[in-house]
C-alpha cells in the first residue's frame, strides 16, 4: 500500500501536510508527494529523509482574480488526473492535504481509495464548502485540526464517523531553549534580542487594537520586556505600537521552521483570534505548540479554541485582551512562572499525531 499524498500550492506554508507526510515515512509506510509549487528548503528537508517529490503540474504559486484562479484549478486538475492515471494502483491511497487540493479533483475520485486533510471550517467560503459535497462524504477518512472543528464537519457532511483530529503540531519540533542560531538570518535576530525579557507575537500584525492594548500595557509594567514582533505587516501596526512602547522591534516573515530559533528566546506568547466566523472561534493555531513545546506561557484572547486548549492545561490564560487585564496577568505569570512553564511542556506533550495517523492507516491496511 503506497501513500500518494498531494498538495495543489505552496506546500512550504502549510507545516501541517509536511508532519504529516514525515510521519507517514517515519511510520515505514511508502510514500509519494506530488505538488504543484514548493519552496526549495520544504523540498531539501524531505529529500534528506528521503521522501519522494514529484511536481506534478507547472502552476503559479498564487492566482489573482476569479477567473484565473479557475484555470489554476483546473490546470492542476488536468495535470493530476493525467498522472493518477499512469501511476495510481487499486491498492494505493490519496492523501488530500487541504480542501484547496480536493476540489479541483471533484467527479474524478469515484473508485479511489483516499484521505481529506481539512485545515480550515472555510465557513465564510460557501461556495468551497458545497462543492467539498460528494467529496467528503466517500473519502475513506477525514482529518481535521480541532475537535469541535471535527463535530462541525460531521455534522455539515452528514458523516457516519467523527473525522480524526490532527492538531497542528509541528513534528520533530525543536525544543531546545535560547538554540544557537543555524544561519545568518535568524542570527541577526537573535544576537539584537537575546539577554532581554522577551514577549513574542507571531503572525500577521492585522488586528492592530489588540497589540495596541498589550503595548500599553508592557509600557506600565513595572519588570522590562522587549516586545517582538515577527510576521507580516500589512498594515502598518508596527509604527503605531513602537509609538506606544518603544522598547519594540519587528522581524518580516521569517520561514518555518528556522523561526523557531528565534521564538526559543521568549519568555512569555501573545495570540488571538477575534471570533468572527466559525473558523477563528474554534481555531487550531501551530502557535500553542510552537509556544509550550518551549515551555513558554501564553497569553491569548476569551475564545473557545484557546480555552479549550491553553486555558484548560493552564498552559497559559485567556483572557479579554484590555490593558490592564494583560498587565495582571503577565504578573500572574511572573509570580507563577514555573508552574505555567511545566504545563505549557505537559500540554505539548500531551498531543502525539504519530499514533493518529498510524491508527488510521492500519485500518484501512486491514481492510
Amino acid at each position: 500500500m503506497k501513500i500518494i499524498y498531494i498538495v495543489k500550492s505552496r506546500l512550504h506554508f502549510y507545516p501541517p501536510c509536511v508532519s504529516q507526510i514525515r510521519m507517514i515515512k517515519d511510520l515505514g509506510f511508502d510514500i509519494d508527494v506530488l505538488y504543484g509549487t514548493c519552496d526549495d528548503n520544504t523540498l531539501k528537508l524531505l529529500e534528506e529523509e528521503n521522501i519522494n517529490t514529484i511536481k506534478v503540474s507547472n502552476i503559479k504559486e498564487e492566482y489573482f482574480g476569479k477567473l484565473n484562479k479557475l484555470i489554476g484549478w483546473l490546470k492542476f486538475r488536468l495535470d493530476l488526473k493525467k498522472y493518477l492515471s499512469k501511476n495510481y494502483n487499486k491498492e494505493d491511497i490519496l492523501w488530500f492535504g487541504n480542501a484547496e487540493t480536493v476540489i479541483p479533483m471533484k467527479f474524478l475520485l469515484k473508485g479511489k481509495k483516499y484521505i481529506v486533510s481539512l485545515l480550515e471550517l472555510l465557513d465564510e467560503a460557501p461556495l468551497k464548502r458545497f462543492l467539498l459535497h460528494g467529496i467528503l462524504e466517500n473519502a475513506r477518512r477525514v482529518t481535521c485540526c480541532e475537535e469541535t472543528r471535527a463535530y462541525i464537519i460531521k455534522y455539515w457532511y452528514s458523516l457516519k464517523y467523527l473525522p480524526d483530529v490532527l492538531p497542528n503540531k509541528a513534528y520533530k519540533q525543536i525544543t531546545q531553549k535560547c538554540i544557537e542560531p543555524s544561519n545568518i538570518i535568524t542570527k541577526k535576530i537573535i544576537d539584537e534580542i537575546k539577554g532581554e525579557d522577551i514577549i513574542i507575537y507571531q503572525g500577521y500584525l492585522q488586528n492592530t487594537e489588540e497589540l495596541l492594548e498589550i503595548a500599553y500595557a508592557l509600557k506600565m509594567c513595572k519588570k522590562k520586556y522587549k516586545f517582538v514582533l515577527m510576521g507580516i505587516d500589512e498594515y502598518n501596526s508596527y509604527s503605531k505600537i513602537k509609538d506606544i512602547f518603544s522598547n519594540t522591534v519587528f522581524y518580516e516573515y521569517v520561514p518555518a521552521p528556522l523561526h523557531l530559533e528565534i521564538t526559543s528566546y521568549a519568555r512569555i506568547g501573545i495570540l488571538f483570534y477575534r471570533p468572527t466566523i466559525l473558523n477563528k472561534a474554534f481555531c487550531a493555531p501551530n502557535k500553542i505548540f510552537e509556544y509550550s513545546g518551549f515551555g513558554i506561557p501564553m497569553i491569548g484572547n476569551d475564545i473557545p479554541g484557546l480555552n479549550n486548549t491553553i486555558g484548560i492545561s493552564r498552559a497559559g490564560r485567556c483572557i479579554t485582551l484590555e490593558r490592564n487585564n494583560v498587565l495582571q496577568i503577565i504578573e500572574e505569570i511572573e509570580e507563577n512562572y514555573e508552574e505555567y512553564k511545566n504545563n505549557a511542556l505537559k500540554f505539548f506533550d500531551s498531543v502525539n499525531n504519530k499514533d493518529v495517523i498510524e491508527k488510521i492507516l492500519i485500518a484501512l491496511k486491514e481492510k
